[in-house]
């Protein structure tokens, strides 16, 4: 069939032809025709649970907040002190160029050297997609920096004003340690709504390459593991634009614009619906607490969740 990779498995023909193939040299079976198919009713179906576990995040977490172990962390955010007219302009190119040339980067030593597969980080590709949340963070986190300390602390901006510190008192670790239990606490039920769905109709939540996978005691492991570095940053728009470049000369009638790159493009479609995910997570968890934790707290679990159950292992334990 004439489409990309990752669509052959998700196309009526291709699947008619696996069929038609088996059909043609196993033994044993029933025959049907090419035409009956119904896998596409089981993905609307985990699309849709898929969707039910991602929108359960926001009322449970808003009801944690409401009890009284968790309702010190309910604040409105301090004044807006953020990016604005052309700042902003500069700032979202940044945010959107910034991130391409990184992922190349990260990919050109896959598998290789700091990202081989080891006890520690066992998953190659996982490992790699690791260094490229790590580089486009730190040099986020530099940018941040500068920014704040050559201009906008003349405006008396303070950490307070970016949801890093309380403005009734600097920072309270107490406060940031209670956000991780309550990330835990919404991550942990979202993934048991998972282990029942596997367990009671064997079916995880999934729609095409984006798949949310339960995890096994191994995976667990592995999860404490990359979770620390997944934490640091997550809201990336880069890629999108990296899709478009990569994808268009193929659907022109060519090559994909980076041919060896094949498999970082298949990798890349993923982040679509993650960091849409992540955005949303972080702005709601945002304006319920004034602060970044909660929200960064859950998006570093959930991305490590989805990611580490989902790749393959390349270490031999």
């Amino acid at each position: 069939p004439s489409t990309i990779h990752p669509r052959t498995h998700f196309c009526k023909e291709s699947i008619g032809n696996a069929i038609e193939w088996m059909q043609a040299t196993l033994k044993g079976g029933k025959d049907i025709p090419l035409s009956d198919q119904t896998w596409y009713w089981k993905e609307i179906g985990t699309f849709i649970a898929m969707i039910g576990m991602i929108l359960m995040l926001f009322p449970l977490g808003n009801y944690l907040l409401g009890t009284a172990f968790f309702k010190e962390l309910n604040e409105a955010p301090a004044e807006r002190k953020a990016l604005s007219g052309w700042g902003w302009g500069v700032g979202a190119v940044i945010t959107i160029l910034l991130p391409i040339p990184l992922y190349l980067w990260a990919w050109s030593f896959n598998a290789q050297g700091i990202a081989k597969a080891s006890y520690l980080f066992p998953q190659q590709i996982t490992t790699t997609v690791m260094f490229w949340a790590l580089s486009v963070g730190v040099i986020s986190l530099i940018l941040f920096l500068l920014w704040h300390f050559l201009g906008n602390r003349k405006n008396k901006a303070t950490m307070a004003n970016y949801g890093l510190s309380w403005k009734s008192g600097g920072m309270k670790w107490g406060r940031v340690a209670k956000s991780l239990l309550l990330a835990f606490v919404v991550i942990f039920i979202a993934h048991l709504t998972l282990v029942i769905s596997d367990w009671l109709f064997l079916t995880d939540y999934r729609l095409w390459v984006f798949g949310i996978k339960p995890l096994d005691e191994p995976h667990f492991a592995m999860a404490l593991n990359y979770v620390i570095p997944f934490a640091v940053y997550f809201l990336i728009a880069g890629y999108v634009l990296f899709l478009i470049l990569q994808y268009a000369p193929l659907f022109a009638g060519g090559t994909l614009a980076i041919p060896e790159g094949h498999l970082l493009g298949i990798v890349l479609f993923q982040f679509l619906p993650i960091f849409t995910i992540v955005a949303l997570v972080s702005t709601y968890f945002f304006r319920k607490t004034g602060h970044i934790y909660v929200g960064s707290f859950i998006n570093a679990m959930l991305v490590t969740w989805i990611v580490v159950a989902g790749q393959a292992t390349h270490f031999a334990f």
